[in-house]
């Protein structure tokens, strides 16, 4: 449900594109291919046919999102926002490499930021009416207290070699006076994901380290402690410890945010049930006629008055009255 914001960038530039259409700009040449143009009206038209109904539905439906949003009278602060982002930064090695994997993606930290927004609203919405009282809390705690419970971590950085004569050599780099673990990696590390980030790895559980034989060595390793040279199927290893984190037992009390979190999500309303049901109470009008088969997918209202006219009184149909259902616990 929520929506890419590339999609929508990509949506607002085929309607811009359109209002230049209808300007008379639609002969100008998007390209020029051997003499030949691609006019924009042409290239225009094909962008309209490949993706226009798709990112026209996502962008009524976030505007959908974004109404009821309001309307529940809801709040979004830009540090829950923040710590969101802050928390997927933490996972990346480094902050460059967290960039990096954005532009691959040909995401900007804004378009991340939009879209963790929606994210978050829509979650919001689907647990708006859960109810939680601390006796259930305190319930799923202890159902799920292991999951809260950190174990211990170790954040560390690599060499990675082919053979033992290239790890002994990056031990020999190291030992030299104002020698520094990052430009020894660049230099001879053979790692492609760590290599340009100095082989640093980003914080992990011991008992999330793979191959076996880096988990042992680093067991017992204390901060700033230089490890190898370690053989392993995939290669020898020399790693630095740079932090250590002990194991923490978790209270309902220290977890109890994320066990609130995790408790409302058990009982969200399920997306797309929350999609219908919003579109369900939208006005929407569809005013392209080529998209004019989206108008099924929104139960409410679909006329509109125009601009400048008033609109009609609405025309109330009598409900016929439903027998009152009987009391809980009889069967039919």
């Amino acid at each position: 449900m929520p929506v890419p914001t590339k999609q929508i960038s990509l949506a607002i530039f085929i309607f811009g594109c359109i209002l230049i259409v209808i300007a008379g700009c639609g002969e100008k040449p998007a390209a020029v291919v051997n003499g030949d143009r691609i006019t924009e009206k042409e290239f225009v038209g094909k962008l309209k046919e490949a993706t226009g109904k798709q990112i026209l539905q996502q962008m009524i439906d976030r505007q959908i999102v974004e109404d009821a949003f309001q309307k529940a009278g809801l709040k979004l602060s830009e540090q829950d926002i923040a710590a969101r982002i802050q928390e997927m930064q933490s996972r990346a090695p480094t902050p460059a490499a967290f960039e990096e994997y954005l532009a691959a993606r040909g995401v900007t930290i804004e378009d991340l930021r939009e879209d963790l927004e929606l994210q978050m609203k829509v979650m919001m919405l689907a647990t708006k009416d859960v109810v939680v009282t601390e006796e259930q809390l305190k319930q799923f705690y202890e159902e799920h207290k292991d999951r809260y419970d950190k174990p211990l971590r170790v954040k560390m950085s690599e060499i990675v070699t082919p053979g033992k004569p290239q790890a002994q050599q990056a031990l020999e780099a190291l030992n030299k006076e104002g020698a520094s673990f990052a430009a020894v990696a660049r230099q001879l590390s053979v790692s492609p994901a760590t290599r340009e980030y100095g082989g640093q790895l980003p914080l992990a559980a011991i008992g999330d380290i793979f191959p076996l034989e880096l988990r042992e060595a680093v067991s017992g390793a204390e901060e700033g402690e230089i490890l190898g040279p370690i053989e392993t199927q995939g290669g020898w290893y020399v790693l630095q410890i740079e932090q250590r984190l002990p194991a923490e037992t978790a209270t309902l009390e220290s977890a109890k945010k994320q066990v609130t979190e995790e408790f409302k999500g058990s009982r969200a309303v399920p997306l797309d049930r929350l999609l219908r049901q919003l579109r369900q109470e939208a006005v929407v009008k569809i005013v392209v006629p080529e998209y004019s088969e989206l108008a099924s997918d929104y139960a409410g209202p679909q006329e509109l008055p125009e601009f400048g006219e008033e609109r009609p009184p609405p025309v109330v149909t009598p409900k016929t009255e439903q027998p009152a259902p009987p009391p809980a616990g009889q069967g039919e």
